[in-house]
């Protein structure tokens, strides 16, 4: 009978020993499906597995899966519900051996919600708890990138007084430097970057060392920050990159003193939402003054639409249409709207080069035809006559009925100014005119000779009574609308937008001979692009980043604050750059109204002055 029961004991404990393997090998594997999930950015379903291994409560996985629960969370920026995991890690495992890794999700969280003090803290905590080199240097990155925000001195002091590490009070001290550069105080930064050990220092900040240290003997300036929400991802991540290594360089310009800049550059991922989720963060930090954004026209939308409550100013680099902003009063549009372009098109025009009959060849687009209709409508306005509107959709590459047309127009045009000149030809004798005379005399005379003109000789006559044709196309247009003009034989003027800044275009041998004494209207004065092997469209915003960061620290602020930075761009009279010029209308301060007037000679460009409303301001050239 005892040994019936014991066989009965061993048996129930094998089994039961049994149960708890197999269960322990299904949530291991559950547990490297959770961490798969994690490293291929799968972050929900990381979530969902690790809940239902912390629900079966096996004490072997709860720690690591509550560390990777943790980090699933963060990933998905649901910060209520991190902070709850991260306070159960805490009580239920105040020693953790994956102490560090708690607190660098921790600073990861605070990171996302732009509590950026509160992220230097874990992240110095992170560092103090750990002695993983790998790790140690990862954490070094991101403390880095945190510096250089500008963090409170408060902040740092009270982080000191309780730091021993000789490498982290490095850093502190390192934080510390920065924030004096950063606030003009280039005599306080040097005595506190005296106080590093280089040798205790990590080489992640060695770069930012040396760059205070010849910063500490640059004379006192103020520094102006600045958040750049800019597409660094996604389908508009060209662009945005360009344009943010164009706003670096002329962040570093030496050709303005008034103040420097620091930026804060958010990638808004070609997303609406994630636009809309990187203003929200830049508009809670204090430190920056404004915000820049090359952003198209439904991302800038949603970005005013975000800061509409802000008292934060916005300055949208791209062109948009002057109705954005009803959206936010506190937007700049620098490169002016697709209205103001079109009227200033039509003034030089008309006005300054005294033309009368106009045609028009544009894509067929939202953008394109509000600045057809405010062209039209102010070559109206001034007397002349747009004689001709014609719209191509997709890729012009056979434009033929649109340039046929114009030139049937053009013959209508050349049989009206024969009658007209007849008619003002006709010599009277004043005697004669005392008689009536009978149109009968008349229908006796024997009519001329009509020579019908054939399709092919009608092509090879030069008109001249369409006296400019403007085109403002698509910037990957040109290679098709440029060899096509010369083929319809107009003697015209024609005039161009920025697209047309395409050298190794317009140079070629069936184009830039045709074209020679055609202007250019934009909004910038590019140069050099045949240095660069990159496309235009990508250039122009490289072009733009630089010009608007040199344009920035020209500005004269009474002091750090984002009310004066919006008073001193609204009091600007007349910025004139490196191929920038802002000339505020009168009408509404914040729209820039000035454009770059720019001349091609059949081999390069010549600058001629500026465009603004009612104004062209000529370029004086000097004798070397």
């Amino acid at each position: 009978m005892y040994r019936l029961k014991l066989i009965l004991l061993l048996s129930f404990l094998s089994s039961g020993l049994a149960q708890n393997w197999l269960q322990n090998q299904r949530t291991e594997r559950q547990f490297k499906e959770a961490v798969s999930s994690y490293k291929d950015g799968r972050f929900a379903i990381a979530e969902e597995i690790s809940s239902k291994i912390i629900d079966l409560n096996n004490e072997g996985f709860n720690e690591k899966t509550l560390l990777l629960l943790l980090k699933s969370q963060v990933a998905l920026n649901k910060s209520s519900a991190a902070k709850i995991t991260a306070k159960r890690l805490f009580t239920d495992y105040p020693a953790s051996s994956f102490l560090p890794f708690i607190m660098e999700s921790m600073g990861d969280l605070y990171v996302n919600s732009s509590n950026y003090e509160s992220a230097y803290r874990m992240y110095s905590r992170a560092k103090q708890s750990n002695d993983n080199k790998d790790f140690d240097i990862k954490i070094d990155k991101k403390l880095l990138k945190l510096i250089k925000i500008k963090l409170p001195q408060a902040l740092l002091d009270e982080l000191l007084v309780f730091e021993s590490n000789p490498s982290a009070v490095n850093i502190h001290l390192l934080a510390i430097a920065f924030s004096q550069i950063m606030d003009g105080l280039p005599d306080a930064a040097a005595l506190t970057l005296g106080k590093i050990d280089p040798s205790m220092l990590s080489n992640e900040f060695s770069d930012l060392m040396e760059s205070l240290l010849r910063e500490s003997y640059k004379p006192s300036s103020p520094v102006l920050t600045i958040g750049l929400a800019v597409p660094l991802s996604g389908d508009d991540s060209d662009m945005g990159n360009y344009f943010l290594k164009g706003f670096e360089k002329g962040q570093n310009s030496n050709s303005f003193n008034n103040q420097r800049l620091s930026i804060l550059a958010k990638d808004t991922k070609s997303d609406n939402i994630e636009t809309i989720k990187v203003v929200n963060e830049l508009k809670s930090v204090d430190q920056l003054m404004g915000i820049i954004s090359p952003l198209d026209n439904a991302e800038s939308i949603s970005l005013l639409s975000s800061l509409n409550n802000s008292d934060i100013p916005v300055l949208l680099t791209n062109r948009h249409e002057t109705e954005v902003k009803k959206i936010n009063q506190n937007a700049f549009l620098l490169s002016s709207s697709y209205t103001v372009e079109g009227r200033i098109a039509a003034q030089y025009i008309v006005k300054h080069l005294g033309l009368d009959s106009i045609a028009v060849v544009a894509p067929a687009n939202k953008k394109t035809e509000i600045q057809i209709d405010a062209f039209i409508n102010e070559v109206n306005r001034l007397g002349g006559n747009v004689v001709a509107t014609e719209w191509y959709i997709g890729e012009p590459k056979n434009l033929r009925r649109q340039f046929k047309y114009l030139r049937k127009v053009a013959f209508e045009l050349e049989e009206k100014k024969k009658t007209f000149d007849v008619a003002l030809g006709m010599d009277l004798d004043s005697l004669d005119a005392l008689f009536d005379v009978s149109a009968d005399d008349f229908f006796d005379l024997p009519k001329p000779d009509k020579k019908s003109m054939s399709s092919n000789d009608s092509s090879k006559v030069v008109l001249k009574t369409i006296q400019a044709i403007y085109l403002p196309i698509n910037h990957q247009d040109l290679e098709y609308i440029g060899p096509q003009i010369p083929m319809y034989n107009f003697e015209t003027k024609i005039v161009g937008n920025a697209s047309w800044q395409q050298l190794e275009i317009l140079t070629k041998e069936n184009i830039g001979p045709h074209l020679r004494g055609m202007s250019i209207i934009s909004n910038l004065y590019i140069t050099d692009i045949d240095t660069f092997e990159i496309s235009f469209e990508n250039y122009y915003q490289y072009q733009l980043g630089n010009l608007t960061s040199e344009f920035l620290t020209s500005l004269s602020l009474n002091d750090m604050s984002r009310s004066s930075f919006k008073n001193s761009l609204q009091e600007i009279e007349m910025y004139e750059g490196k191929g920038f010029n802002y000339f505020p209308l009168e009408s509404n301060n914040k729209i820039n109204s000035a454009f770059q007037l720019i001349n091609f000679n059949g081999n390069s460009f010549q600058k001629a002055g500026v465009l603004a409303i009612d104004t062209l301001m000529v370029v004086q050239k000097t004798n070397p």
